[in-house]
């Protein structure tokens, strides 16, 4: 009986390895595992006919899937058509030829991944250059991949892997296909393997487990996430945390007196700070937006909100009379770090009126995104953590040219109408106590002076997206407008910048 789901998902896999993750470096697109068949093939010269007698067809189902992969392919494989012109071997042309004669998805992936050879394929330019752009002139890369976001980036050697039903699965034929289509003068080397029949969706989802941060104690759960696992995810980062502790104790010395053995204790306030927080939750939908918290930027940007908000709600609960706080998610995306803000204020309220102690603190979060998708999507997770976020797209006259195509296009969208609204005059201008955004160096720096604008005198900001070595770059862009602006933070080669309005 034919199983569907093995295909179905596959051919996800070719959006995602094509899609533009801009603040995720990793050049290598996601793979799913494979279980490797009898056959492998390493370098050839050519492929003889008794290639035909191999057991490339063993399960003989129509629904089986095979996979042959391209090993380390390079322009310097690719030769002059008889006309003259050349058969580029690049990401777009390679894969669409092997859609055509057969394939149901096709995957790209950076064979230098995880090397000292890798080139981050969203490495962000620096201000003098692009460090793939250079090169576009010599025969030393093969993949090239156009991308609106990213510009024009390149891999230096690929693995090229693509996946057929077992009834179209004629080894001898796709390679020399692939030779005479692309000219190229002798075999490339490739392998052969056999995908497993899973419920890829169910598996994925069985390894994508509830993300919790370490200090600001935020879980990130997906709908797939029963309360159990969510339970012990924090369970297990608790005791990550003790172990830590301990071992922190032990490192710090031993003084004995008698048979008694006392340890250093530094630091007692802000263990006992995070030992009194409790655990928010987080529901996101998976989808086109970007914000999942895997990624140590957002981390970060989580740290900054969780001690930032509650640090306002405190200085609030001080004083008498009216209160209110205005929170601003620039480059919104999912809207995580706003729904977080958002969250933490919530549930600071519900907790007070628990206690006989109604707050009647006001408080605004904003998202702003160009990505209209991502605004749908931002809302909708906003409401299915029950908390107040409206997320809007920004002041047009605030937008360059480009950000401005992207939102005029999507306002001509017809599920945008009406829906998608440009941020009200009353949210756009100086009003914000906190404003986090979690998107790149080069925006950001570009978006001083635009950032400046709506955070108030006093008010602070939390900006990550930024590598360790563009960090002094945008600490100077904001030194015009803000005071104590510094690299408050760092984790996996990426900081955290803060500041405060002067």
């Amino acid at each position: 009986m034919a199983k569907p789901t093995a295909p179905l998902l596959l051919t996800v896999v070719v959006t995602v390895a094509r899609s533009s993750c801009a603040f995720l470096t990793p050049s290598s697109a996601f793979v799913f595992p494979i279980t490797k068949s009898k056959n492998r093939f390493g370098p050839l010269g050519t492929v003889s006919q008794e290639s035909n007698n191999a057991d490339f067809t063993a399960e003989n189902e129509p629904w089986v899937l095979r996979q042959i992969t391209f090993l380390d392919l390079t322009a310097s494989n690719s030769d002059e058509t008889d006309d003259g012109e050349k058969a580029e071997l690049d990401a777009r042309n390679f894969s669409e030829f092997l859609m055509e004669i057969g394939a149901c998805s096709v995957s790209i992936t950076d064979a230098d991944a995880n090397t000292s050879d890798e080139d981050p394929l969203f490495h962000e330019p620096s201000l003098t250059t692009c460090p793939n752009d250079y090169i576009e002139d010599t025969n030393e890369f093969a993949m090239v991949l156009h991308d609106v976001a990213s510009g024009r980036n390149v891999w230096k050697t690929n693995h090229v892997s693509a996946h057929f039903p077992s009834s179209l699965f004629d080894v001898p034929n796709i390679v020399d296909a692939v030779r005479y289509t692309f000219q190229i003068p002798t075999t490339p080397r490739f392998e052969v393997d056999t995908i497993p029949d899973l419920d890829w969706i169910k598996h994925v989802q069985e390894s994508w487990n509830p993300i919790v941060t370490k200090a600001s104690k935020f879980v990130l759960r997906f709908p797939w996430h029963e309360d159990a696992l969510v339970m012990k995810a924090c369970q297990d980062m608790e005791r990550e945390k003790m172990m830590e502790g301990l071992a922190k104790r032990f490192s710090s010395g031993v003084k004995r007196e008698g048979a008694v053995v006392h340890f250093e204790e530094e630091d007692v306030e802000d263990i006992n700070e995070q030992k009194d927080r409790e655990y928010v939750q987080i529901r996101l939908e998976g989808g086109v937006a970007f914000g999942t918290g895997e990624h140590p930027t957002t981390r970060l940007c989580l740290d900054w909100v969780r001690d930032n908000v509650e640090r306002q709600l405190h200085l609030l609960g001080a004083d008498e009379g009216p209160k209110s706080l205005n929170i601003m998610d620039y480059g919104s995306g999912s809207g995580v770090l706003g729904i977080s803000a958002a969250a933490v204020i919530r549930d600071h309220i519900t907790k007070s009126k628990r206690s006989g102690q109604p707050s009647n603190i006001a408080a605004t979060v904003v998202g702003l995104e160009i990505d209209a998708d991502a605004i749908h999507i931002a809302n909708a997770n906003s409401q299915k953590n029950n908390v107040e976020m409206k997320n809007y797209l920004p002041d047009p006259d605030s937008l360059d040219d480009e950000a401005l195509s992207v939102v005029l296009r999507a306002m001509q969208r017809k599920r945008n109408k009406d829906i998608i609204q440009y941020i009200p005059s009353e949210l756009n201008g100086p009003i914000y106590d906190l404003l986090v955004a979690n998107i790149l160096a080069g925006p950001l720096v570009n978006l001083a002076s635009t950032v400046a604008s709506l955070v108030k005198s006093g008010g602070e900001i939390g900006l990550s997206g930024i590598l360790a070595t563009q960090g002094d770059r945008v600490v100077t862009a904001y030194q015009e407008f803000f005071d104590d602006v510094q690299v408050a933070a760092e984790e996996g080669g990426w900081v955290l910048v803060t500041g405060r309005r002067r």
